[in-house]
């Protein structure tokens, strides 16, 4: 038979005790934390509304000036308004593009960077030092998180960027 010494509960009441410290403790670390985070964000939000306020100021003046110098040319307000959309459209079709182009970029550098992980990491498999090799991952604004769909993360098997599985043989 075997005897298990029962807690009093005293000894348990004093272990909540040590966990709500310790809960109060870290409460007050988070509340110092988003008191600290929520100080600097309004810094940068007070910063951003001063530029804009600058910017909302020169773009006033500039279409002043735009309404001016159409008026001196006699354009009617109608030929005015189709070059304005026009432009605005070309606008936001060259946005688009960039984001594009932003997303494509992003998604080469990763699939670079994942690459050159993945020969790392076999040259290390196969005894082979990296190091000497030159290869340097590419600086990215985008996360270095590998890729796993559900059953190949439950096998352990990665996958690349089309979601196809990285298999080793």
């Amino acid at each position: 038979f075997f005897f298990f010494k029962q807690k009093t509960a005293y000894e348990i009441l004093s272990g909540l005790v040590g966990s709500e410290m310790c809960i109060r403790d870290r409460y007050q670390r988070f509340e110092s934390a988003m008191g600290k985070l929520k100080k600097r964000a309004d810094t940068r939000n007070n910063v951003l509304d001063n530029k804009l306020a600058q910017l909302q100021e020169e773009f006033e003046k500039k279409e002043a000036q735009l309404q001016e110098v159409v008026q001196r040319a006699g354009f009617e307000q109608k030929f005015v308004d189709e070059i304005t959309k026009r432009m605005e459209e070309a606008i936001e079709a060259k946005n688009s593009l960039l984001r594009s182009l932003k997303y494509s970029l992003a998604h080469a550098q990763k699939a670079y960077n994942d690459a050159i992980r993945v020969y790392e990491a076999k040259l290390v498999e196969f005894g082979i030092p990296a190091e000497g090799l030159g290869l340097e991952l590419l600086e990215t604004n985008t996360s270095t998180c590998l890729l796993y769909t559900s059953d190949a993360a439950d096998e352990g098997l990665g996958v690349d960027l089309g979601g196809r599985r990285i298999m080793t043989k």
